[in-house]
């Protein structure tokens, strides 16, 4: 463990996690996956020590929340009752606010070689999101194997979609644009100004069509503002983990599975190094309260939110 001391007081935490493949880097504050080497390659793109961690407002490696990706407007109603929340990304709510989930120092309840449990507590009002919600976050290394399992609950009706935002570049270094990428989804939600329109609509025969590995550096989203994809895809429904996204550059390869519906592909284009990594976003759908018929992120008291991510390298 590494223990920081900011200027403004802030103890920022660093844990590692290691096997005999792997060595991860995990943060308390926002509990981010910072580092993750393989064979001596670093194979995520953002910061890597304390001191560089305030500086980043690209949620590199961070869990995102309460809900993560977008809301329009930043409004929803709730069993009747409209709720503002903090606009911070345009005219919309993204990734939990203006302080979410990601900037929180999280507790950390247990810590071994292999394994680092964080909790935090998020108070009703918080960013404008109803009840009080508790979250813990389980990560866990196993071989080439790195699990993150999310779990939470409230004391009142609100809204929940958290991920993990890793950006990945298997070259250790410059962009992801020679990485081949497949994504295990038929079909997709097309976006207007990074807003689902509501439909869901297939793949086939269009750019977003990712089920073959397909060159990141050749391709381009339609919708894209400034290149490249940040786009959700449907995964197939079914219940428990299956394979989701397949990420390699003819050296590595990084194996994504999930329960979550949907997989948010973004190539990074806004990144201090523009397409220095690509972020695989297990979630639920963007806008999702707007949209009744996509998967619901509603919890409710006495109910458990559980998501469970996992990375395998190879």
């Amino acid at each position: 463990m590494q223990n920081i001391t900011t200027e403004s007081g802030e103890s920022i935490r660093l844990y590692s996690l290691s096997s005999d493949e792997l060595r991860v880097c995990i943060s308390n504050v926002g509990a981010r996956l910072l580092s993750v080497v393989y064979r001596d390659t670093e194979l995520l793109y953002g910061p890597k020590t304390a001191e560089e961690l305030p500086g980043d407002t690209c949620y590199c490696g961070a869990i995102c929340g309460r809900v993560a990706n977008r809301i329009a407007g930043g409004r929803f109603c709730l069993d009747g009752r409209e709720y503002t929340l903090a606009v911070n990304n345009g005219p919309n709510h993204l990734h939990g606010g203006s302080v979410g989930f990601s900037d929180r120092a999280w507790n950390v309840e247990a810590a071994t070689d292999t394994r680092l449990v964080l909790s935090l507590f998020s108070p009703d009002g918080e960013e404008g999101y109803p009840g009080a919600v508790k979250v813990k976050a389980v990560y866990t290394l196993s071989g080439r194997t790195l699990t993150l399992y999310l779990e939470a609950e409230t004391d009142a009706p609100t809204l929940l979609n958290l991920t993990n935002h890793a950006y990945w570049n298997l070259n250790g270094a410059g962009t992801m644009d020679n990485h081949l990428l497949q994504v295990k989804a038929t079909a997709y939600t097309p976006m207007v100004a990074n807003i689902p329109t509501g439909a869901i609509l297939p793949v086939a025969g269009t750019l977003y069509d990712l089920t073959a590995p397909a060159c990141l550096g050749e391709r381009n989203a339609p919708d894209a503002i400034a290149g490249g994809y940040d786009d959700n895809y449907v995964l197939p429904a079914c219940p428990g983990m299956r394979e989701a996204a397949v990420l390699s550059n003819g050296k590595f390869r990084l194996r994504l599975a999930t329960d979550a519906p949907g997989l948010q592909v973004y190539t990074g284009d806004y990144l201090p190094l523009k397409r220095g990594g690509v972020a695989l976003e297990a979630q639920n759908y963007p806008d999702s309260p707007h949209n009744p018929h996509f998967p619901s992120i509603e919890l409710r008291p006495g109910e458990i939110y559980a998501r469970t991510i996992s990375w395998q390298i190879s």
